[in-house]
């Protein structure tokens, strides 16, 4: 299976909603979502390729001239396990550098270990734990790292 990250296409839009449903219902982030970064931010939004089908995707945005946050990262279900959060994160964080950005900042569930893990060995550091910050027991860890 080869693959590759590359910046998102209109076509990988609808795909992109529909892992978001897969993972969180809901709660997942609309299509809508996706058409707008695409228009505002097409340098910020990636894609994870493997084969001719998108596996994930990194959303970025910028929240000044020198920080941007890592708003989502995302690999669908059927592609964990093979090292593509660590390859979305590592192209996110090189192509923010090249953008210009200084600093990375997300957020994350505390109670997900493995995200925090992954996010921990790239280098990021806990700036604050935030109770509520996504809504009612909706808690968060404030990560940050220097590019």
């Amino acid at each position: 299976m080869s693959s590759l990250i590359r910046l998102a296409e209109v076509t990988d839009l609808h795909k992109l909603s529909l892992y978001e449903r897969q993972l969180y219902g809901a709660e997942g982030y609309p299509e809508l979502l996706f058409y707008q970064a695409y228009r505002q931010w097409p340098q910020l939004l990636l894609v994870s390729q493997n084969d001719d089908v998108a596996s994930g995707y990194s959303m970025m945005v910028p929240l000044d001239p020198q920080r941007v946050m890592l708003m989502s990262l995302l690999v669908a279900t059927d592609f964990q396990q093979l090292g593509l959060g660590k390859a979305l994160l590592q192209h996110s964080m090189v192509v923010a550098k090249q953008e210009g950005y200084e600093t990375m900042e997300l957020s994350v569930a505390p109670t997900n270990t493995k995200a925090v893990a992954l996010y921990q060995k790239a280098g990021f550091s806990v700036l604050d734990e935030v109770a509520d910050y996504l809504g009612k027991d909706e808690d968060r860890l404030i990560m940050s790292k220097q590019l």
